[in-house]
């Protein structure tokens, strides 16, 4: 199993990417807990330790493929518009409270035609800078919930597009349908790939329990690869992006097309947020961890 991970990888190589969505910068301060306050309903936290910032959103999903592809291009907002702000317990990294900053968000109207490259990633974090986005067919499509758009950044929004591939997860998945459903059955599954997704591939991450892949015809199921995990943001974007390489693959074989993306996501939950990126090497010892 090895040798075919390290074969997609060199297969990757042939590979030109383009990025296009918003950069979040991503902020983490560590406090230890002190108590309530005395004079109002409140928890008390005291600072300890510096701020250690990241580089988020899709130029997270950049970092992570540049040491994989060919070229890579990245379309993104230049300043930073986008921050996001975690207080973080000093011991278990639980996050205690996060502040997010909006600066004035002006974005420039994009024209992308998608078959200057091999692969289109969008990455709509719902902020935006993707609503003034002229593009033609043939991309891939992560189009995330958080608390800022929760219920209106849909991916029917781009219903029009006939994209390559889509990646959802849970609540996404559900808020698309309508109803909160766990995606566990092959009904619930091609229900979902046949409602407003227009795509030729669909992925469906479902937390603990792994993975799903649909082409509107057979159904894959990957499992998690179990790891010591400090910290899960950034694993959904992390699949995304190996996923949207893997669909790019006309020659894949379709029970592997989760194995790379799903082990990206493991290693990606072994350091804080986005701190590091996934590389070829990282990924390769990574999967010589488990037993195939």
């Amino acid at each position: 199993m090895i040798n075919k991970i390290k074969d997609y990888i060199q297969k990757f190589e042939e590979l030109s990417v383009l990025v296009i969505g918003e950069t979040i910068i991503d902020e983490f301060i560590t406090v230890n807990y002190e108590g309530q306050s005395m004079k109002s309903i409140c928890p008390v936290y005291k600072l300890d330790g510096d701020k250690n910032v990241q580089q988020g959103g899709t130029l997270a999903i950049a970092n992570h493929l540049n040491g994989f592809v060919k070229k890579l291009d990245l379309i993104t907002n230049e300043n930073n518009e986008i921050v996001k702000t975690r207080y973080i317990d000093k011991d278990d990294k639980k996050k205690h409270v996060e502040i997010n900053k909006f600066e004035t968000l002006n974005f420039k109207p994009i024209s992308v035609i998608t078959s200057d490259y091999d692969v289109v990633i969008v990455a709509d974090f719902g902020h935006g800078f993707c609503d003034k986005l002229t593009i033609t067919d043939g991309f891939h499509l992560m189009c995330q919930t958080n608390s800022n758009n929760f219920g209106f950044n849909r991916i029917s929004k781009w219903k029009k597009h006939l994209k390559k591939s889509v990646c959802l997860d849970l609540r996404e998945a559900s808020l698309q349908m309508n109803k909160k459903i766990k995606f566990q059955s092959q009904e619930e599954i091609l229900e979902l790939y046949n409602y407003e997704m227009n795509t030729e591939h669909l992925f469906l991450t479902i937390g603990r329990v792994g993975s799903a892949y649909t082409n509107g015809n057979e159904i894959i199921r990957q499992k998690t690869f179990k790891c010591d995990v400090v910290d899960t943001i950034g694993a959904g974007d992390t699949f995304y992006a190996f996923a949207c390489l893997m669909g790019a693959l006309n020659d894949s074989d379709k029970k592997d097309i989760m194995l790379i993306p799903a082990l990206a996501a493991s290693l990606s939950t072994t350091w804080l947020c986005n701190e590091k990126s996934v590389t070829p090497q990282t990924l390769i010892e990574h999967a010589n961890k488990f037993v195939f």
